[in-house]
């Protein structure tokens, strides 16, 4: 809604103030006179920052509305990659696995959370976006380089937080829904209730819940160009169908809101089930791998924002989960043989996050105590009936940041550290056995990191931040598995230096309705103690610290828009990722999967309730082994689509058709696992 511009609301309400005393003159025609007044401008000011933004002032965050992934045939991986310096690395089309970079770090090196929840497991550290249910996602918080002490975990590369649409505290109950459908047999469905559980009298929040139920199948049987994996001689590519790439993915979710005086208590559960098979190599299709599994997630939070007259907010929260796989490879196509391998991966946590808010409300200090424990057993059917070796984690977390603003807020400063204490646990036999014996290993880690945000003039801020942080080893890692790698329980911990500085710049005429956002940031991180996996022999890889990294970049954003009718946004990011090791066949070499360049554009027109819109998104040459021996060629994919909204509150419709890859490029991901070629899509989404 349209506010009135502080700087003229005095004028304006000595005005009216004064309107009664000025029709009492006119009744007198010799006390007559003409007062002129100065013209008021009234125009609509910016949308106030998210408050992940707002909390986290020197920090470079971006949030990314959601809406896309109900409204259209996207995913929550599609809607990460639209933010600079982040790169979603695939291991095929919808359904595959589908892991975030930022700032050209290690999936593993990146933690994901859904609502403040971390979701990576302690078993591979990475978190596929594509096995998450998101149907009923609202919004996508992307810290890049830096994550906030009240999300827990520091990640190298930074952080992504999925955060689910909240349960209502009153109004009518709202029913949505929405179907897509396309390309490669593919189609999605979704369903929503938000209610309120009891009426809301004089306005008063209550008690509301919110069910989602969703489900989306594809078969995933695109062509694409294989090249037999000899990429020196072309005469022998040949065009194939990607077979055994089916992908099944049902979900449920229920949000539960409860107001109380002071507080308000906040619960989720949440069920994802998925099956799908495991294609392989594009040169060397898997015909019967397969991959099923569940995941379940209960998160209880009670929030306190004002207690002692204001000066301090609480959370206090609890979390669970429980996962199944079962991977299947009857006839030896991906590992070194036939197995049948069913996992049980169990864990949960608590925390206690508090702010003060000390003297005026300039100083903030941030505490959060943290605690978990997560298990993981394998077990297995093929070649004989088998028990794994149990491995389990302990962690204690402790972080506490403080924040000033001075100067009229025009300089804000923040300093942050966090005690991370793990205890790993881990009993019985690998088939490779792992060094040393039965038993647990503990290490303390200290995360400490600074910022400055400093608002040179209006709309002009300049930040800058510094940190060190660090990346524990996994099971996989640690302990091993049950063919191709072997455990090495004397691993340490990954570490890095984080820099990033750079100015964000908004403006706006009013009268005109240009809107121009522009940001650049230049990053650094000095990696030390990588873990890499070394061949011990053909098919068997041990997991040793041999490695160190430097990676120098730099990303700019640029976003034009006119009265929300024209917008135009570009997104471009470079990196120069360097091996800094001591193995000399890998020092200087660049280092695998990091493109140099990556730009992507989107321009759109909306008139009438109808958008078009084009995108362009370029990924340079990068290499795909770290002897830079072999490279995934650069690409260049274009799409485009075309919308229609109708909004008659409560009612709204949106119509959407749009194509992908629209000049069918042979493309490639991670591993030169084959993306989809040309691809169309149609959507529709309901409110009501």
């Amino acid at each position: 809604m349209p506010r009135v511009n502080l700087g003229r609301a005095g004028t304006l309400v000595l005005a009216l103030l004064g309107a009664p005393a000025a029709a009492h003159a006119a009744d007198d025609p010799a006390d007559e006179e003409t007062v002129e007044l100065d013209p008021i401008e009234v125009g609509a000011p910016e949308e106030p920052a998210p408050a992940a933004v707002a909390q986290n002032p020197s920090r470079f965050v971006e949030v990314v509305d959601a809406d896309a992934v109900r409204e259209r045939a996207e995913t929550a991986a599609d809607v990460v990659e639209d933010v600079a310096g982040v790169r979603v690395r695939r291991h095929g089309g919808l359904g595959s696995f589908a892991v975030v970079s930022i700032r050209g770090s290690s999936p593993s090196q990146v933690p994901i959370f859904v609502d403040g929840v971390p979701i990576g497991d302690a078993r591979s550290g990475a978190v596929g976006l594509e096995q998450l249910g998101s149907a009923d996602l609202e919004r996508i918080e992307v810290y890049r380089g830096f994550a906030p002490p009240t999300l827990g975990d520091a990640g190298i590369g930074g952080a992504v937080n999925l955060v689910t649409r909240a349960a209502p505290d009153g109004g009518a109950p709202e029913l949505s829904t929405g179907m897509s459908a396309g390309s490669f047999r593919t189609w999605r469905g979704w369903a929503s209730l938000r209610t309120a559980l009891a009426d809301s009298t004089a306005g008063e929040p209550v008690a509301g819940l919110r069910l989602t139920f969703a489900a989306l199948r594809t078969a995933g049987d695109y062509t694409f160009v294989s090249d037999h994996g000899t990429p020196l001689e072309p005469s022998d590519d040949v065009a194939l169908r990607r077979t055994n790439n089916d992908f099944l993915q049902t979900s449920a979710a229920a949000r539960l809101a409860v107001p109380l005086d002071d507080w308000s208590l906040d619960g989720s559960l949440s069920f994802v089930r998925n099956d799908q098979g495991l294609p392989g190599l594009d040169y060397n299709q898997a015909e019967r791998a397969r991959l099923e599994g569940t995941d379940t997630r209960l998160r209880i939070a009670a929030a306190a924002p004002a207690l002692a007259g204001g000066l301090l907010a609480l959370e206090l929260g609890a979390y669970a989960s429980l996962r199944t796989d079962r991977f299947a490879d009857p006839a030896g196509e991906l590992g070194v043989g036939r197995q049948v391998e069913d996992d049980l991966g169990a864990g949960g946590g608590a925390w206690a996050s508090t702010t003060f808010f000390l003297g005026d409300g300039s100083h903030l200090l941030r505490a959060r105590l943290e605690t978990s424990y997560e298990s993981f057993r394998p077990s297995y059917d093929f070649p004989a009936p088998a028990d794994g070796p149990r491995q389990g984690r302990w962690l204690l977390r402790l972080g506490a940041g403080y924040e000033v603003s001075l100067l009229d807020d025009a300089l804000v400063l923040l300093a942050d550290v966090r005690a991370d204490t793990h205890v790993d646990e881990f009993d019985g036999d690998a088939v490779f056995p792992s060094a040393g014996d039965d038993g647990s290993a503990w290490d303390v880690l200290l995360s400490p990191s600074a910022g400055v945000r400093w608002t040179a003039c209006e709309g002009l801020d300049l930040r800058a931040n510094v940190g060190w942080f660090h990346r524990v080893p996994t099971f996989g890692e640690l302990f091993g598995d049950r063919g191709t790698v072997v455990g090495n329980p004397g691993l340490r911990p990954e570490s890095a230096w984080n820099v990033d500085a750079g100015p964000s710049w908004t403006w706006r005429d009013a009268e005109t309705g240009l809107r121009l956002h522009a940001t650049a940031a230049f990053f650094a991180s000095f990696a030390d103690e990588l873990i890499v996996f070394v061949p011990q022999s053909q098919n068997v890889f041990r997991a040793e610290n041999i490695g160190s990294s430097r990676t120098l970049g730099a990303e700019a954003t640029l976003e034009l828009s006119w009265n929300d009718t024209v917008a135009l946004d570009v997104r471009y990011a470079f990196q120069e990722a360097s091996d800094t090791g001591d193995a000399p066949y890998w020092a200087g070499l660049r280092l695998p999967g990091r493109a140099p360049h990556d730009l992507s554009s989107r321009v759109a027109l909306r008139r009438w309730g109808v958008e078009l819109w084009y995108e362009a998104d370029y990924l340079a040459e990068a290499p795909l082994d770290r002897s830079n021996l072999r490279t995934v060629p650069a690409r260049l994919l274009h799409g485009a689509g075309a919308s229609w909204r109708l909004d008659r509150d409560p009612f709204g419709l949106t119509i959407t058709l749009e194509g992908r890859n629209l000049a069918d490029t042979p493309a490639f991901d991670a591993l030169r696992y084959p993306l989809p070629g040309r691809s169309l899509f149609a959507s529709f989404a309901l409110r009501m």
